[in-house]
């Protein structure tokens, strides 16, 4: 998997701005998906400006399941818990069929992947496949996530 230049919404150079998607596409998305499966939509959320990912939360057949969305990419990622210290992420075959019509849907194992890199002079080499910016290695120095999924979805500030 690679990380693309913006998935974690830092930058520094207009010309390293990452793309947008669309919360509203997302919301209607969530509340078709909940229809669908004839489960409930409980809650869709846009507000943490912490957090570089939308999410929604689906109640269907008696369980909740979080439906994660980059901000800057169509990368849809589930998980059974989402917090600031940690995401666990889940794969779910019924979900991941209803919104592969609409983003790239990323897999449990790979959003656990190991992030592997090296430090060097105050920022990172970044050994994964990756277009990384300056600016988003600086945070991922700071930060230093372990896992793919925690450069994807993260709560950095």
């Amino acid at each position: 998997m690679e990380l693309l230049n913006g998935v974690t919404g830092f930058y520094i150079d207009l010309k390293d701005k990452p793309p947008k998607t669309s919360l509203k596409e997302f919301k209607v998305h969530s509340y078709e998906a909940a229809r669908t499966y004839n489960g409930e939509l409980l809650e869709c959320n846009d507000a943490d400006v912490y957090s570089n990912f939308l999410f929604s939360i689906l109640r269907i057949s008696n369980k909740e399941i979080y439906v994660l969305l980059n901000k800057h990419y169509p990368f849809v990622a589930f998980a059974s818990s989402v917090n600031e210290e940690r995401i666990i992420f889940v794969n779910d075959k019924e979900l991941s069929l209803f919104f592969s019509a609409f983003y790239k849907i990323l897999d449990a194992e790979s959003l656990n992947g190991r992030l592997i890199y090296t430090r060097k002079k105050g920022s990172v080499l970044i050994k994964n496949d990756n277009q990384l910016n300056h600016a988003e290695l600086a945070q991922i120095a700071y930060w230093k996530p372990i896992t793919l999924g925690e450069v994807l979805y993260n709560y950095w500030d």
